[in-house]
């Protein structure tokens, strides 16, 4: 286990900016919309089978207290209760001091994967942090391409600061987290949430973020997925190209030239310098033989250029979603880091104090 972000276990020379050779040309982009939409029907019942024996297997995971229901105000399909958000409520009698929260997303390339995936996640914060925990059903792609996903993200993250009252909870003790896909989008939401009237988004009361756990999120869309692939330690280990393919033709629809790609609710390891110098504290858990390793490794690099707080975990001899090797017990080594992550997150609220 490593927590040194030069680690060599991926060249971050290997990455690098995108060069001027031909775009990978993604054989999944000429699929109709109704084919991709079935395949990913097909992930996510599998996918949903999986976790579900997962969350019982071993010491079972708790259910969520309650589900709520949020709307959408942002985007092409607005309205109420569009997507829902699972909710885990602390144990026991609350003495009215207010709670921290954990807004999480959960993970699944944005094709698949619901909020109870993350009830682990779920269980070691309200055990280490007494929080309140919401984990976001943000609609998926291909059927609700980039942006809507952030954009749910973003309005989950605004009602339930705005409900804070009602959940017992400090709104300036938030704190965003997310899993692969779900890492993602907790750093592109803290994005909109700095800028957005760049996007031409109304948003009457912005939160204040208290910082970001991200585990191996994808920051960087600008550099093709075999460049990322060749780039690892292990490229054999590394997700599928079918599978990748079948994500970013399902997500980025129209599909996008690599050097188009760089809007930063889409890659936000882009955001420019002057935002970087608003982020709040970061808690990076990458894995080792991960294809996003490398860009995860050069986000913590320039936080630590610019004199930001960052944590960064890198769980070696293991791939992307490591921590949900279903439908197995979980290993040793996600208790760790999941420890780990709270440690992080205890550190920066006790500054606040």
């Amino acid at each position: 286990m490593s927590n040194e972000p030069d680690s060599d276990r991926a060249s971050l020379e290997d990455i690098g900016p995108p060069s001027v050779e031909a775009d990978y040309v993604n054989p999944a982009d000429k699929s109709p919309r109704w084919l991709l939409s079935a395949h990913a029907w097909t992930l996510r019942v599998g996918a949903a089978l999986g976790f579900g024996l997962g969350n019982i297997s071993g010491a079972a995971a708790s259910s969520p207290t309650k589900t709520i229901w949020l709307d959408s105000t942002l985007g092409k399909w607005p309205g109420e209760e569009k997507f829902s958000a699972d909710v885990w409520i602390p144990p026991g009698d609350n003495d009215g001091t207010k709670r921290p929260a954990v807004i999480n997303f959960h993970g699944g390339g944005f094709i698949l994967g619901q909020g109870t995936d993350d009830a682990r996640w779920a269980d070691a914060a309200m055990a280490g942090l007494g929080a309140v925990v919401f984990s976001v059903n943000y609609r998926l792609a291909p059927s609700y391409p980039f942006p809507t996903a952030v954009e749910d993200c973003v309005d989950a993250i605004v009602q339930i600061c705005g409900a804070a009252e009602e959940y017992g909870i400090d709104p300036e003790r938030i704190i965003l987290s997310g899993f692969s896909a779900g890492g993602t989008l907790a750093a592109s939401s803290w994005v909109v949430l700095q800028d957005p009237a760049r996007w031409e988004y109304e948003i009457a009361t912005v939160p204040r973020i208290a910082g970001l756990v991200l585990y191996y999120p994808l920051l960087d869309w600008t550099i093709d997925r075999p460049q990322k692939r060749n780039a690892c330690e292990r490229p054999d280990l590394t997700l599928p190209s079918g599978l990748t393919d079948l994500i970013d033709a399902s997500y980025m629809h129209p599909t996008l030239p690599r050097r188009e790609r760089n809007d930063i609710r889409l890659s936000p390891g882009l955001m420019p310098d002057e935002m970087i110098d608003r982020l709040p504290p970061v808690h990076l858990c990458l894995c080792g033989y991960d294809m996003l390793l490398a860009e995860g490794k050069l986000f913590a690099e320039r936080l630590e250029s610019r004199g930001k707080p960052v944590s960064v975990r890198v769980v070696e001899g293991e791939k992307h979603a490591w921590d949900k090797p279903l439908p197995l017990a979980p290993k040793q080594s996600v208790a760790l880091e999941y420890e780990k992550a709270i440690e992080s997150v205890k550190g920066w609220l006790e500054k606040q104090s």
